[in-house]
């Protein structure tokens, strides 16, 4: 079973959203329309021979060119924000020196970039993450990031034991939303954990039942999914189909018992128990235990 330091080092609800882009906001079809849109009120405007109509029509066209202008501003930021944050993943180095560049532009209290530093802290100081996105209101951020913003505080709420903070993240979430398709799976997965942990364990397997799993982070999200669950069995009182569900887990990856028993995790005693008891059955616990203290 991981001990306490290697459960704080490990991501323990897999991997974390990512923001939507402003690419995907503004779509290319979106701005063909915008585009058709401009040149048919044009060729009214000069068909109908009013200046001020012509004026008008000038002025809204000067707005449109401005916001495109931004938009293309934007995009380019993203671009190199998701170039920084790819090549942050390596290490926890890497991570520091994107953070670096990060927290000294003129862009560092911009709610994207709270963002993607609070995405990179999140591995090697999640409380320090939480700081972070606590220090801007929710409806601060774009729309199309809220949703973002909400998944990775229940993730790490749900790390630190603050399953009630997490419920509420859970609840202002829209698991449908046809824009976040993709990240539905995991969403619903720590969402699943957050009910299952504050007294809603039918609900979190009903949840847990609608996930298809994805071809991306499939192994990640359905760890996930099997960690939900147990929570769920065990809210349920189903403490037989709970241990059975710790079992299986334990087959996957004997680690994630420490999900259950870390301190900062802020498990319930019993569970803590059963899970304990789970790890002294499973045949691999000796060897796993002179390999922790190997590392020690």
């Amino acid at each position: 079973m991981a001990t306490q330091d290697d459960s704080a080092q490990t991501d323990p609800a897999g991997p974390a959203p990512e923001a939507p882009g402003v690419v995907s906001a503004i779509g290319k079809k979106r701005l063909i329309y915008v585009g058709i849109i401009t040149l048919a009120v044009w060729a009214f405007a000069i068909q109908t021979g009013s200046k001020v109509l012509m004026i008008i029509v000038g002025v809204l066209t000067l707005l449109l060119i401005g916001i495109f202008l931004w938009a293309v501003r934007m995009i380019g930021k993203q671009k190199r924000m998701i170039g920084l944050m790819q090549g942050a993943t390596g290490s926890v180095e890497a991570r520091r020196e994107a953070l670096a560049k990060l927290e000294v532009g003129k862009d560092a209290k911009a709610p994207t970039t709270i963002f993607a530093r609070a995405q990179l802290l999140a591995s090697d100081d999640p409380k320090a993450a939480l700081a972070l996105l606590e220090s801007v209101e929710l409806k601060v951020f774009p729309a199309t990031m809220q949703d973002d913003v909400s998944l990775l505080k229940v993730q790490i709420y749900l790390s630190v034991g603050r399953t009630q903070d997490a419920r509420k993240c859970a609840d202002s979430m829209n698991l449908e939303n046809p824009a976040r398709k993709e990240i539905r799976p995991l969403a619903a997965s720590l969402v699943a954990e957050a009910l299952a942990r504050t007294g809603k364990p039918k609900e979190a397997l009903a949840l847990l039942d609608s996930i298809e799993l994805p071809k991306k982070d499939r192994e990640q999200i359905e760890m996930q999914a099997k960690v939900a669950r147990v929570f769920a069995r065990f809210a349920a009182n189903q403490r037989a189909q709970a241990k059975r569900e710790l079992e299986a887990l334990a087959e996957v990856d004997l680690n994630q018992l420490g999900r259950f028993v870390a301190p900062q995790f802020r498990v319930h005693p019993e569970l803590q128990k059963l899970a304990r008891q789970v790890f002294q059955q499973h045949p691999g616990s000796r060897k796993h235990i002179k390999t922790q203290t190997k590392r020690a």
